[in-house]
């Protein structure tokens, strides 16, 4: 399927309207820039920043023991480039979207690899995306989602995580260093969800953050995904929350952000009324007045949204299957939604 490329030319670029404050990005695929053309024309107006949804995930570039293809990935980096975006790298280390054999001793995925497999394994790749991509990508996520949601702690196989269990609690600290042993000027992220909504959770990351420091682990940035709703969490809690890690000397990035017109994950579908709406445009104001307060203070340099328009989400069909969501700034037809003028000022 072909999508036009007709997009509202009169908006101003959100690049444009935030170049004193941050740089804005999203996610996207090179599927939209082969077919979309709607929504790639939405990337290079408004965006200065993009990430790939999938593509620069493990799994898709680290097929075997001797293989990792980069044919994918180097689609986005050939557009980054062409159209000056800076390009932020998702992930190196996840529970998710790794290639299932990085674990096992072979390919019948029986047997657990040993220490020393993985951490080889691991250690290779991350070396070769960044003598790939070195001069290229300025920002990598290099662990995502190594919090655990039940004990706030360091995920274990109980979370559905092996890499604690094969390479020892100490496999956030080496997959760093590897990553600043590759490439010193890179930015490091360690990426996370809802450390901005659970304070359980945040205390556990700032704590397990602190520590890593203190060890002279070259962690660079957090990075935020604030996949939130149009209730929760308090926007006093997200400036809270980056102004405690940016008080560690981090940088603090916003990196997959999208506002869920939902509260209730079990909540059946709503109209989408004008009020609605209305009220999600409301929310994304505050919740920009927020980030650029906290960029003039130094501590916020990158708000990226997890998308551009709310039929290509993933929140589609997530949690609730057949339920839709619209948590983004731009409609399937490309038009900006009340959110979007509201973040810009025009009303």
């Amino acid at each position: 399927m072909f999508f036009k490329s007709k997009i509202e030319k009169n908006l101003i670029s959100l690049s444009e309207y935030f170049k004193d404050d941050f740089k804005i990005g999203t996610a996207i695929s090179p599927w939209t820039l082969k077919y979309n053309k709607i929504e790639k024309a939405l990337v290079e107006k408004h965006f200065n920043e993009i990430v790939a949804d999938n593509c620069t995930k493990p799994m898709y570039i680290y097929k075997d023991e001797n293989t990792i293809d980069f044919s994918t990935a180097d689609k986005l980096i050939k557009f980054a480039q062409e159209k000056n975006k800076k390009l932020r790298w998702h992930t190196f280390v996840w529970h998710n979207q790794m290639p299932k054999w990085i674990y096992y001793k072979d390919a019948e995925c029986k047997e657990l690899a040993t220490k020393e497999m993985l951490e080889q394994r691991i250690k290779k790749y991350i070396q070769a995306v960044m003598e790939h991509t070195k001069g290229i990508v300025p920002s990598y996520d290099v662990v995502n989602e190594v919090i655990s949601d039940k004990t706030f702690t360091l995920r274990t196989e109980e979370d559905h995580s092996l890499w604690q269990k094969i390479m020892g609690p100490d496999y956030v600290e080496k997959v760093f260093t590897w990553a600043h042993e590759a490439n010193p000027e890179a930015e490091l992220v360690i990426n996370d969800y809802n450390i901005e909504t659970i304070p359980g959770k945040r205390e556990g990351m700032y704590n397990f953050v602190k520590d890593l420091l203190s060890k002279n682990i070259p962690v660079s940035a957090i990075g935020l995904q604030m996949h939130i709703s149009v209730e929760n969490p308090p926007v006093s809690r997200i400036e809270e929350t980056i102004q405690m890690f940016a008080e560690l000397g981090l940088k603090v990035l916003v990196t997959e952000m999208d506002v869920s017109v939902y509260e209730d994950e079990k909540e059946e579908r709503k109209e989408y009324t004008p009020e609605l709406l209305e009220k999600q445009a409301q929310r994304y104001k505050e919740l920009f007045e927020c980030f650029k307060r906290c960029a003039k203070k130094g501590w916020l340099t990158d708000v990226v949204l997890w998308g551009t328009q709310d039929h290509l989400s993933w929140k589609n069909n997530f949690p609730v299957k057949e339920r839709t969501d619209i948590p983004l700034l731009f409609d399937k037809d490309g038009k900006a939604k009340p959110a979007f003028h509201k973040i810009v000022g025009l009303k």
